[in-house]
């Protein structure tokens, strides 16, 4: 059987805007590589974001739907708010990375994709959902952790007040006759809500188009995660309790929930189904309309794209590794036996090292993302040593310290352009207000003296 070339489907198809958005994200990526490398080891590498993986499949799914629609449609005319979007995002990611704030540049990141598919593509809500998308695989939803937390612990009071169990609830500790549970961060229900909004959303996205049933639709799934988390929690409680907390639930608890939120999905699915054919229902038959046909691509604004990607992207300020002379620094570091843990600082200036006083200067030169004195896992306390109290002078932290018998004192502070803060918040926003010129260069004063 002869295909004739013109009736042929697979040829009237032109597949360049679908290859354009998926050419545009890989090198936003590509671009950005170190910023990539952060969201791998903090959100494909934690356990509550575990669905980071499907994220990029989904989001390829959600355009490759646009395109089967034919709702990918290049610009026909140059948008100078287009481009002006596009500069202002690219340089919010040059100021982000600068000043070293994680989750600015991971939004900024974001918010520069967008823009990008926006400067290429005519603009509508489907067009940028599919690259919103990604949202759910960055790391910023911690913040619901610790609400999230409170309301399980008010909700699961609640809950067992209608069971014979005696229950005395302190902080996030819930006491009964057989023992203790502690309603702890992994017990807020965020890896729960999380994937109610995933889904949900792109349930609204490919089916649903009436707001009210939108609101609805989100509403069940958000209230149906957060319940879920609350009946496994009490269910737990109430196990524990007639099995003496001998139960294996109660050692490994995290596969009991998922089996609890596996049948409201399937229900909350069934409802979503009964919105759909309650909008169709609704809509008056219409005649058929032309298909839009893909317009051509205007070759100057792709090129004018790739360019201001190319410039504008943080991976113009590459992640150095320490040079020879630096690495000498720190090994004359590993001779201090009293010091704090400091990761990613490019030159260690040591001022004084005896026992009794030691007098250090971390200096980070902006170029390491996470080269900043503010980083996450640096502990300024030396090992073996504890808090006694804390207490704030001349923009300088003052910590008491003691091991044992000895005591002793660290003055911190946190120096950008010669200036010294003792306050953490205070220091990122004078990081932000000197990223907005390029400048990334700050230093940690580190004095120990014993009393």
């Amino acid at each position: 059987m002869n295909i004739k070339k013109t009736e042929a489907h697979v040829f009237k198809r032109s597949f360049i805007p679908l290859i354009s958005i998926i050419l545009i994200t890989v090198l936003v990526a590509l671009f950005n590589a170190p910023i990539m490398a952060t969201l791998w080891r903090y959100s494909f590498d934690d356990g509550t974001y575990s669905h980071a993986y499907l994220i990029p499949f989904i989001v390829l799914y959600l355009y490759y739907t646009l395109f089967e629609n034919n709702e990918l449609q290049f610009r026909e005319k140059f948008s100078w708010f287009a481009l002006t979007l596009l500069l202002f995002s690219a340089y919010s990611l040059f100021v982000a990375s600068t000043a070293q704030i994680t989750l600015a540049y991971w939004l900024a990141t974001l918010m520069l994709l967008c823009a990008s598919i926006n400067f290429l593509f005519k603009f509508s809500i489907k067009l940028i959902f599919p690259t919103l998308y990604f949202i759910f695989l960055i790391p910023l939803w911690g913040i619901l952790t610790i609400p999230l937390q409170n309301l399980s612990v008010i909700a699961v009071n609640f809950l067992m007040s209608f069971t014979s169990i005696p229950v005395f609830v302190e902080d996030e500790f819930v006491h009964i006759p057989s023992g203790v549970f502690e309603i702890a961060g992994g017990c807020s229900g965020l890896r729960y809500l999380l994937t109610s909004l995933a889904i949900s959303s792109l349930y609204i996205f490919l089916h649903l188009r009436n707001i009210k049933n939108i609101a609805i639709f989100a509403l069940v799934a958000i209230l149906g995660a957060l319940v879920t988390n609350w009946l496994r929690i009490a269910i737990l409680i109430i196990i524990g309790h007639q099995t003496e907390m001998t139960s294996d639930l109660m050692t490994d608890h995290n596969m009991f929930g998922w089996y609890l939120y596996a049948p409201f999905m399937l229900l909350l699915f069934k409802f979503g189904s009964y919105l759909t054919d309650k909008e169709n229902n609704n809509v008056t038959a219409t005649s058929n309309s032309t298909q839009k046909q893909p317009n051509k691509l205007n070759g100057l604004t792709l090129s004018a794209l790739f360019t201001l990607l190319i410039i504008s992207s943080t991976g113009l300020k590459q992640t150095y590794l320490l040079n020879s002379s630096e690495k000498i620094q720190q090994d004359n570091a590993q001779n201090l036996t009293i010091k704090p843990t400091i990761f990613n600082y490019s030159l260690l200036e040591v001022k004084t090292a005896r026992p009794d006083n030691v007098h250090l200067i971390y200096h980070f030169h902006g170029n390491e993302l996470e080269g900043k004195p503010t980083f996450y896992d640096n502990n300024l306390i030396p090992e073996g040593w504890r808090i006694l109290n804390t207490d704030t002078l001349n923009q300088q932290q003052i910590i008491s310290i003691q091991k044992e018998k000895q005591k002793a004192k660290i003055t911190i502070s946190y120096v950008i352009n010669g200036k010294q803060i003792a306050s953490i918040g205070q220091f990122k926003k004078e990081r932000l207000k000197k990223a907005l010129t390029g400048q990334g260069t700050t230093s940690l004063q580190w004095h120990f003296i014993i009393q």
